[in-house]
């Protein structure tokens, strides 16, 4: 196969929505970073306090299981649309399609081990695998799909846990893998991996994977779901579809994800309010981004953001080095040492800096190091990397 032009049908609405997305997941990433609690429990009391409190929550409502659900759906939508180039083409499409999830599921798996444990990639290579099977499925039989599954699993897991509600605060919360991670992350390179190896293994226990599948594919499935209608490539053209569902997936948000908020925000109906309310703010910041960043008022912004999304998988990986080297014991050492605000502070700055660089590096070359390599490896091709005059 002849090398693709990376400048072929590339929708840079969505390469918008990519970079604004990982501001998101760099903040709410951040407190895992920079303490065990995110991961063992005991986070609202970490933050228990005055500003930091609600620091806490507004990552709560408005980042926390919002950003890793549009990243999916994101994800979604580069499944369908790589189906649909390579179907055009008349390639192997679904080889090249799998040894891509395979490709993917590797680089997580790499990731998570040895750099930082909160890996995404893995589940998102293993479940775009599965997504496959929908590839063919028409959009009303993938909206049933998504949401049958987010409805069943939000609704299996809050009768599960409302038993023993009145103990969840307590059993939730694992003090000796706390001060594990707190010994560990603090001292030498070699006693940080083999915390995060831990970790990784505790958190990919087999429960922590029937949930992620069953709260990821479904918005892998909506992702088709928003390609296959076309709402990508011209947002206006289905703006009466589009505004009806930023109207329920708001109406949603508020319900679910701010509504429990006045009941004391219980930790058992926390799945509900995560899955349901979450997912829905996601799908709100998708399709409200979509109409807005296509806005002549805020082309401004898609041109800032769009490079960075341009680079999604070098830069998604960058915040973990960037990460690690700042709160772990063989870098500044901040583990445990900062206030919520200054998290989301540290994100906003952080993000401003990976602005610049993809800014500077799109100019220079065709495509991240990181997606240079998971191109290649995709087509069995070396894929042109340095832009021509460059």
């Amino acid at each position: 196969m002849q090398p693709l032009n990376p400048t072929n049908n590339r929708i840079e609405s969505i390469d918008t929505v990519r970079g604004f997305s990982l501001l998101g997941i760099l903040i709410v990433n951040l407190l895992s970073f920079h303490s065990p609690h995110f991961i063992y429990g005991g986070l609202k009391d970490f933050y228990g306090n005055g500003f930091d409190a609600l620091s806490l929550a507004f990552i709560d409502i408005f980042a926390q299981a919002s950003f890793y659900p549009l990243f999916s759906m994101l994800f979604g939508v580069g499944i369908y649309m790589m189906y649909e180039k390579l179907e055009q083409r008349g390639a192997k499409t679904m080889s090249i399609i799998r040894r891509r999830m395979l490709i993917l599921s590797i680089f997580g798996l790499i990731h998570g081990l040895f750099i930082w444990y909160g890996d995404i990639l893995l589940t998102y290579g293993i479940v775009g695998f599965i997504s496959l099977l929908f590839l063919k499925k028409t959009i009303q039989s993938l909206v049933k799909w998504s949401f049958s599954l987010l409805l069943s699993v939000s609704a299996i897991l809050v009768l599960l846990v409302f038993p023993v509600r009145n103990e969840l605060e307590e059993i939730s919360v694992n003090h000796q893998g706390i001060q594990a991670a707190y010994d560990n992350y603090t001292g030498t390179l070699l006693s940080a991996l083999n915390q995060n190896i831990a970790d990784w293994v505790y958190s990919n226990d087999p429960f922590t994977w029937i949930f992620s599948i069953f709260t990821i594919l479904p918005m892998f499935l909506l992702g088709m779901m928003i390609q296959k209608n076309g709402w990508t490539r011209d947002p206006k053209a289905s703006s009466s579809s589009i505004n009806r569902w930023l109207i329920g997936a708001f109406t949603l948000f508020v319900l679910f994800k701010i509504g429990p908020y006045f009941f004391g925000n219980p930790l058992w109906f926390e799945s509900a309010q995560d899955t349901i309310g979450g997912s829905a703010l996601s799908v709100f910041y998708f399709l409200g981004a979509l109409v807005l960043f296509n806005r002549r008022n805020f082309h401004w912004l898609k041109g800032i953001l769009s490079k960075v999304g341009k680079l999604s998988l070098t830069n998604y990986l960058m915040q973990s080095l960037l990460g690690i080297v700042i709160f772990y014991g063989f870098g500044l050492n901040l583990y445990g040492k900062l206030h919520a605000f200054t998290l989301i502070t540290l994100a906003i700055l952080l993000f401003s800096v990976q602005i610049l660089f993809s800014h500077w590096y799109v100019k220079r070359f065709r495509f991240g190091p990181f997606e240079w390599i998971y191109r290649s490896l995709t087509y069995r091709q070396k894929q042109p990397f340095v832009k021509k005059g460059d």
